[in-house]
């Protein structure tokens, strides 16, 4: 009976580390950590957009920049939208996790105006 509490004690811990593991390494990350190339911008149509810290852009001008699209976007690739504003062109990075995360899944989305 002794060997048998000690294996489900050290079964339980084990068990217990790996779930801590997990959700410190999953955790939702903060939206505008001090460290974050990308600061959060607001909700549009159910996505959550952003903006690099140092573009003064507002939320109105990128909701135009993403309803003037001509590439078609799919909410299936991603709820989050990062907008980056380049002379004469609009690239919106459309990501299925935050880019915070240690493998972010994104696509590129550039168009010429």
């Amino acid at each position: 009976i002794k060997r048998h509490s000690v294996f489900v004690v050290l079964t339980g811990a084990i068990i217990l580390a790996l779930l801590y593991g997990v959700f410190t390494i999953y955790k939702a990350p903060v939206r505008n950590s001090p460290d974050s190339f990308f600061t959060y911008l607001g909700e549009y149509n159910d996505y959550a957009i952003y903006k690099t810290k140092e573009d003064k852009v507002t939320l109105s001008e990128v909701v135009f920049a993403f309803n003037s699209l001509k590439i078609k976007i799919y909410r299936q690739n991603g709820r989050h939208l990062y907008y980056i504003r380049e002379p004469n062109m609009n690239i919106f990075l459309q990501c299925l996790n935050p880019v915070e995360m240690a493998v972010p899944k994104c696509i590129t989305v550039k168009e010429r105006y």
